[in-house]
């Protein structure tokens, strides 16, 4: 049954670049120089922060549609800078569980921070559970989603998706969904993932 339903979610989410979100650093650019962060994928649009040259560890959230420019975040908002900057750092996709990933949502607050292959820290303003991951899914590059079973018989999916916090302008490329048991009995969750340096 979840085999299916991970399937389908699969074919139902739209098309994410291959390997999206993932972890770049800043390339070519001179060591007087910085790169800009623009307002849009577009040489003439506003700039909102910049990056250093050699920077490192900056997360690649999505294509622009010509493949050019590539959405990152920028404190508590999100711009794109040119590809041609950018370069991948070497890791493995982010759907092989073989990174750390945070994830987070709102009403009510709550965080996951899991580690690969191990376990997961689910947390509130209340409590923090170490949830042991027992069984795993992993995606692939033409199915983008991986499914997570709990030790307590709870769920984790996570999908190649752009996702918002609802609180910040930051832009997310992983949608999260937990199915957890509470205290008071079942528990969903939904919220956005980044990946951990």
């Amino acid at each position: 049954m979840m085999r299916a339903a991970l399937i389908w979610l699969a074919l139902a989410l739209p098309a994410m670049a291959d390997g999206l979100p993932a972890l770049h650093g800043v390339t070519g650019v001179a060591a007087n120089d910085v790169l800009n962060i623009r307002a849009a994928p577009d040489a003439g649009a506003a700039i909102v922060s910049v990056l250093p040259p050699g920077a490192a560890d900056i997360e690649v959230v999505s294509l622009s549609s010509d493949g050019k420019w590539a959405l990152v975040n920028t404190h508590e908002a999100s711009g794109y800078a040119a590809l041609r900057f950018l370069k991948r750092q070497p890791a493995p996709d982010w759907f092989s569980l073989a990174a750390p990933l945070r994830c987070s949502g709102t009403e009510p607050f709550w965080s996951l921070t899991m580690t690969p292959r191990r376990h997961a820290i689910y947390a509130t303003p209340e409590s923090e559970t170490m949830l042991p991951l027992i069984n795993r899914w992993s995606g692939a590059s033409h199915a983008p989603v991986v499914g997570l079973a709990t030790g307590d018989g709870g769920f984790i999916s996570l999908t190649a998706a752009q996702c918002s916090d609802g609180m910040s302008d930051r832009a997310y490329g992983i949608a999260a969904t937990l199915f957890l048991t509470g205290e008071d009995g079942p528990v969903t969750q939904t919220g956005c993932c980044t990946l951990i340096p």
